[in-house]
């Protein structure tokens, strides 16, 4: 299945891109905003806990996934499926493991 066709994707090829900001150079507080909770935003790092945010009627604002997942892993497609009207970013393995944890999660990251 080519899911390029149901997502918005944009390939990442460096780590300094600035779509990146949010996975990697946020801060939890900021990506908590204390002072305004309904503007904050959390992480999800799996299609398990993808799915269970999107059913409890959370709305992603991003998605990151390593390239080869987005082309080849069925539970990954179904989650981009789901992500259809959100930016989603794909990069090379060799560019997320500079994400601190990619290599723990290995897999797909929705800001919500």
């Amino acid at each position: 299945m080519d899911n390029t066709e149901t997502a918005n994707i944009k390939e990442i090829t460096d780590f300094d891109a600035s779509e990146l900001d949010v996975y990697a150079r946020l801060t939890e507080a900021q990506l908590l905003n204390k002072d305004h909770p309904e503007k904050g935003l959390f992480i999800a790092e799996s299609p398990k806990v993808i799915i269970r945010a999107l059913d409890g009627g959370y709305e992603p604002v991003s998605v990151l996934v390593e390239k080869k997942q987005a082309l080849e892993d069925a539970e990954t497609i179904a989650v981009l499926e789901q992500c259809a009207n959100v930016p989603v970013y794909t990069a090379e393995f060799a560019v997320l493991t500079k994400l601190t944890g990619f290599k723990l999660t290995r897999g797909i990251s929705p800001e919500v």
